[in-house]
């Protein structure tokens, strides 16, 4: 008995040492924590009638009700100044979705449980040799991804973000940075190249010859492809008395995929007018070459004519906002449109035209009122099978409406001072429009026929009302 009453001391002391260690080691800057748990319940609002069979993970096939649970734990460890361990625990519970193409990114359930998101080592090569440059070298290492900053980004809706797909798997790379310090703390100019550590055998190879039947789209066995990733950004450069941001990016073979070259360009200024007033404005410009569905915001190198068929994406998209802060309030509102044209391998060419606006007020930073509404498509855009090609091999047809593809978002919540929020809302996607969300989670709602859709090309959609919890520290 006294020896486990002793064990049972140790085991609460160790306790206490794990959980005081934070906070003091925060403290002497070696060591941060932090972290955030968001939870989301969705009542759906589908009938019986737009049960969809056989879509798998995300479809509405006897149970309507949505979840989405996510938890992040990010520990930081720098031993010296010049050296950094970084280590992102996560933990995911979704009901998913199927991919669909143009409407839905392929993400599948997840029953709760804990994983490494990211885990690298960072090294600042200049620092660690002791060299006074204005310029700065770090060397990165270790499992996590390389994405754009995504400066055209100002929505809530994101409908102007159009190079989500220009970015790396979260897999196991490595990365040389360079960063024009020029006396400030943060850099200036930078410019990386990140890669596969497998390099020129990272991205197995597809048979890509246009119109093979038999062997289009399937892995060519034994024989791989180089993925990188490079970017040159800008940060906060004053012009005008205004910061402007801007990032110049290339990936070859990104998100892991056979998706050849990609190239990109975005950059935001904002217009500080006022001490309470400012002006956000934001352009992205995307083309991507092969096998990615920019819209639906998925491609892959599974055996199937869904991706692989994708040709030459061209995609512009801009977004403007206003930032008010007017003693007890602080109001935003955002309007944002995208341009997508899409060539594709059995179909006619498609271009699509979206706009999305959205607004949010919060009251003595406690309580808060936002909606939005986003079009998929602003005109009527027909999507078919090309003249000459045999039924066997593609039979579609679709024009996408306005009326079939449109989504709106209303919500209001409390905040708990800067580490909690709770909303109640209500969201209707359709089509075009369902990966496009405010408050809640397109990948944590259920997807369903629209009512009055019939046949293989029926449009789908999703919403419900929801009960969001969000906590940060």
């Amino acid at each position: 008995m006294l020896r486990i009453n002793g064990m049972i001391k140790k085991i609460g002391v160790a306790g206490a040492l794990v959980l005081m260690a934070p906070s003091v080691w925060a403290q002497t800057g070696v060591f941060s924590l932090s972290g955030d748990l968001t939870t989301i319940y969705t009542l759906g609002a589908a009938e019986t009638a737009q049960e969809t069979s056989g879509k798998g993970d995300g479809a509405y096939e006897g149970e309507k009700n949505g979840y989405y649970i996510s938890g992040n734990v990010i520990i930081s460890y720098k031993p010296v100044s010049f050296l950094e361990g970084y280590f992102k625990i996560t933990a995911t519970g979704r009901s998913g979705s199927f991919y669909e193409p143009l409407q839905l990114e392929a993400l599948g359930k997840s029953e709760f449980g804990i994983s490494f998101d990211s885990v690298y080592g960072k090294v600042n090569v200049f620092d660690a040799l002791s060299f006074n440059l204005p310029v700065q070298a770090l060397l990165k290492a270790g499992k996590y991804k390389t994405e754009s900053s995504y400066f055209g980004r100002i929505s809530k809706y994101e409908t102007e973000s159009v190079l989500y797909m220009l970015k790396t798997a979260n897999t196991y790379n490595y990365e040389l940075e360079l960063q024009y310090i020029s006396g400030q703390e943060k850099p200036l100019i930078s410019g990386a190249f990140t890669s596969n550590f497998k390099f020129d055998e990272a991205i197995p190879r597809l048979y890509d010859v246009d119109g093979s039947v038999s062997t289009h789209g399937e892995p060519v066995l034994g024989k791989y492809a180089p993925a990188l990733f490079a970017s040159l950004k800008l940060h906060d450069f004053p012009l005008a008395g205004n910061p402007l941001s801007a990032e110049a990016l290339y990936a070859l073979n990104g998100v892991n995929i056979y998706s050849g070259n990609s190239m990109g360009f975005a950059a935001r200024y904002t217009v500080n007018a006022t001490p309470s007033i400012s002006i956000p404005m934001g352009f992205s410009i995307g083309w991507f070459e092969k096998n990615i569905d920019v819209l639906s915001g998925t491609a892959s190198t599974a055996q199937t004519s869904a991706t692989t068929n994708f040709r030459n994406t061209l995609a512009a998209g801009f977004g403007a906002g206003l930032r008010l802060t007017a003693g007890d309030i602080d109001a935003s509102a955002n309007l944002a449109g995208a341009y997508y044209g899409i060539q594709h391998i059995y179909r006619d060419p498609l271009s699509i035209i979206s706009l999305s606006i959205d607004a949010q007020c919060t009251y003595r930073n406690r309580f808060l009122l936002g909606a939005g509404f986003v079009a998929g498509t602003l005109t009527n855009a027909l999507w078919q099978t090309a003249p000459g090609v045999s039924s066997d091999r593609d039979n579609y047809t679709n024009t996408f409406t306005f009326a079939e593809n449109y989504g709106f978002e209303v919500y209001a919540g409390i905040k708990f001072m800067n580490n909690g929020r709770f909303i109640i809302g209500f969201n209707e996607n359709k089509g075009l429009s369902m990966n496009a969300t405010l408050e809640s989670r397109a990948d944590g709602q259920v997807k369903y026929k629209q009512l009055d859709a019939s046949g293989p090309n029926a449009l789908l959609e999703t919403g419900g009302l929801f009960i969001k919890v969000v906590m940060t520290f």
